[in-house]
């Protein structure tokens, strides 16, 4: 994305090494490299303000963004994409800055942004849009670099994928990615995924267990009958014994 608006003044250091840049940056300077635009472009080494830097970066500046950096005291002028920021990773304070010239009349190839547009059907209906994908590779002029590459889901469907084949950038960008990657994707809320089987396993459990635990409770319940009869029988019995030997001793008499 060409930003011709913004310039920033830059000056060439005379010293390096670890010693130099922390020198530099108690004097709230950012160590900095200019590189890059053609095998017979020098590297310089450079520092950069560290406020003229900060407050570009709070406004926003895209990362793909080309701006212009000036020489100051010269009327050297160069168009750059900041490459690479190093920052402490304690501190979050900015360390070294890399800058890479851009020559506007040659291809460039820079990982764009993917940005979301619209609500997907899918959502609307209960689903949930996963954003498998969070940046692709693509080519073109340093003008036609795009501040990202827009995604309109509005028309995905649960189980619906967006890929990389469905993009339309037109002629001037080049999609450096495989035509099947997938940007996004809209899938089922996670608990009705893992429901689903748990109530098949509840169902495929009690079809399962009925049939044998049906017939052991029975058996129980035979071996219960079984067991309960004799000691029911066994008082009914004796008095009808003592009858049967009380008539046998009449009739003796």
């Amino acid at each position: 994305m060409l930003q011709e608006n913004i310039v920033v003044e830059v000056e060439k250091r005379l010293t390096t090494g670890k010693n130099a840049a922390n020198r530099l940056r108690a004097q709230d300077q950012i160590p900095a490299v200019l590189y890059g635009g053609g095998k017979d472009m020098e590297t310089w080494s450079l520092q950069v303000p560290r406020k003229t830097l900060a407050t570009l970066l709070n406004k926003g500046l895209h990362g793909n963004a080309i701006f212009k950096l000036n020489l100051k005291g010269t009327d050297q002028t160069r168009h750059v994409m900041i490459r690479d920021l190093a920052l402490d990773p304690v501190s979050r304070k900015m360390l070294h800055v890399d800058f890479v010239r851009v020559l506007l009349d040659r291809k460039l190839r820079v990982k764009s942004e993917i940005e979301i547009e619209g609500v997907a059907n899918g959502v609307k209906a209960g689903g949930i849009l996963n954003i498998v994908t969070h940046e692709i590779l693509i080519e073109c002029l340093p003008s036609d670099i795009p501040e990202s590459v827009k995604v309109d889901v509005s028309a995905m469907e649960i189980h619906d994928s967006f890929r990389v084949a469905d993009l339309k950038l037109g002629d001037k960008i080049k999609v450096l990615e495989n035509a099947d990657r997938v940007l996004a994707h809209v899938g089922v809320p996670k608990a009705e995924e893992v429901a689903a089987p748990a109530a098949v396993a509840v169902v495929g459990a009690e079809g399962a267990v009925a049939p044998a635990a049906e017939p052991e409770v029975i058996k129980k319940g035979k071996k219960e009958e079984e067991g309960a009869e004799p000691a029911a029988a066994a008082p009914k019995a004796a008095p009808k014994a003592e009858k049967k030997e009380k008539a046998e001793k009449k009739e003796k008499k």
